[in-house]
C-alpha cells in the first residue's frame, strides 16, 4: 500500500510541476499558434498551489524531493509577482486620478441597479477619469457637475440606439473619440479617448476583450454531471468555446496595439480584458508599458469575484511618460468585478 501511495503521489507531483512549467510559456504563444498551452496560462493558480502545497507536503515528510517543486517556483518567481505584490504605498503627491470599472449592466439582470452607488463612489473618491465597462446608458446617469465631460460609445456601431458599451466620464476635457475596428463580429470593442488634463493629452484606451462566456451553469454541469456521453459532448464544446474566444483576444489585442502603436500621446489602457497575468494577451499589452498593480499594489490582488475570488483579468498599463503612486481595488459596488484605481503623476 504504501509503494502504491508513493507512486500516486510522485506522478501527481511530476503532473503539477509540468502543468506550471507549461503556464510559464503561456505569456509567449500566440493561442493562435498553440491553444492549449493558453489553457495551462488559464490555470496557471491551480498549478501553483499544487506545487507549494507538495513543497510543504515534502518538508514536512523531510523528502529531498520537494527541491523539484522550489525550484520550479523560484523559476517562476516573476509571473507570482503579477498576482501578488507587497508595495508601501506612501503618501505621493499626483497630477491625475482614474478608475476602471465592470459595471456588470449595473445589476440590472439581477433585478437591481447600481447607478446611484456608482455615482456616488465616483464623485466621492474624486477621480479625474474613470472607465465604465458594460454600462447601460438608458439605466443610469452620472454627476455632470463633478464629471462634466462624459462620452458613450456602444457596442454596435451600426446601431445607434444601443444602449450597452462603454462610458469615459472626466473632470477634463475629452478632445477625441474613436471607436477601434475589429475586423469580425463581437460584443466587444475598444475606443481611443484623448483627454486634455491642465495642457497635458493623455490617450485613455478602454477596452473590454472577448468574454470566455463562462457561466455559472458551466461550472455546475462541468462539475457536477455524470460521466456520460452527454458530459462529454458538453465538455468538448467548452473547450472548443475557450479555444475560440482566446484567439479572439489575441486578434483583438493586435488591432489596439497597431491603433495605438506611435501614438502622439502618452498612453494608459484600462478596462477588462477578460485574460490573466499568465496570458499572451496580457504579454502583448505589457510589452514597453507597466502595470500599475505591479507597480504600487499590495497584497493577492483578484478582480474577477466569480465563482471564486482568484483571478485577475481587469489592468492599468501605462507608458514610461507617466510615474504610477498608487493603486488601490474596491468591492465596494456590487458586481463580479472589483473597481481598480491609480492615481500617476505626469512628466511635464
Amino acid at each position: 500500500m504504501k509503494i502504491l501511495i508513493k507512486t500516486f503521489l510522485n506522478l501527481i507531483n511530476a503532473i503539477a510541476i509540468l502543468g506550471l512549467s507549461l503556464s510559464y510559456l503561456s505569456p509567449f504563444v500566440d493561442p493562435q499558434d498553440f491553444w492549449i498551452i493558453s489553457f495551462f496560462g488559464l490555470t496557471y493558480t491551480f498549478w501553483l498551489g499544487i506545487n507549494i502545497i507538495f513543497l510543504l507536503l515534502w518538508i514536512l515528510l523531510f523528502k529531498r524531493r520537494g527541491i523539484y517543486n522550489a525550484l520550479i517556483l523560484i523559476v517562476g518567481f516573476q509571473f507570482i509577482t503579477r498576482n501578488i505584490q507587497f508595495s508601501a504605498n506612501k503618501n505621493i503627491s499626483s497630477d491625475i486620478k482614474i478608475c476602471s470599472f465592470n459595471t456588470h449592466v449595473q445589476q440590472t439582470y439581477n433585478s437591481d441597479n447600481t447607478s446611484v452607488a456608482i455615482d456616488q463612489y465616483l464623485t466621492n473618491q474624486k477621480y479625474d477619469v474613470a472607465l465604465l465597462v458594460e454600462w447601460l446608458d438608458n439605466k443610469g446617469n452620472i454627476n455632470k457637475i463633478a464629471f462634466p465631460h462624459q462620452h458613450f460609445v456602444n457596442t454596435q456601431e451600426d446601431n445607434l440606439k444601443s444602449a450597452y458599451g462603454l462610458k469615459l466620464v472626466s473632470k477634463h476635457p475629452i478632445l477625441n473619440c474613436e471607436r477601434i475596428k475589429y475586423n469580425h463580429s463581437t460584443n466587444n470593442l475598444a475606443v481611443q479617448f484623448d483627454v486634455d488634463v491642465e495642457g497635458q493629452i493623455i490617450r485613455f484606451v478602454g477596452v473590454h476583450l472577448q468574454s470566455n462566456s463562462v457561466s455559472p451553469k458551466d461550472y455546475q454541469t462541468l462539475m457536477h454531471s455524470d460521466l456520460n456521453n452527454d458530459y462529454k459532448t458538453y465538455a468538448f464544446a467548452f473547450i472548443d468555446r475557450l479555444k475560440k474566444q482566446s484567439q479572439l483576444r489575441t486578434i483583438q489585442t493586435q488591432t489596439i496595439l497597431e491603433a495605438i502603436d506611435n501614438s502622439p500621446y502618452p498612453v494608459i489602457i484600462l478596462g477588462d480584458f477578460n485574460d490573466t497575468p499568465q496570458s499572451f494577451t496580457y504579454q502583448q499589452f505589457k510589452e514597453g508599458r507597466k502595470d500599475a498593480f505591479v507597480e504600487k499594489g499590495s497584497g493577492w490582488e483578484a478582480t474577477y469575484l466569480k465563482p471564486l475570488p482568484f483571478l485577475r483579468i481587469d489592468y492599468i498599463f501605462y507608458d514610461s511618460e507617466l510615474v504610477c503612486t498608487d493603486y488601490q481595488s474596491s468591492t465596494s459596488i456590487k458586481s463580479d468585478h472589483s473597481l481598480i484605481e491609480a492615481s500617476f503623476q505626469i512628466s511635464k
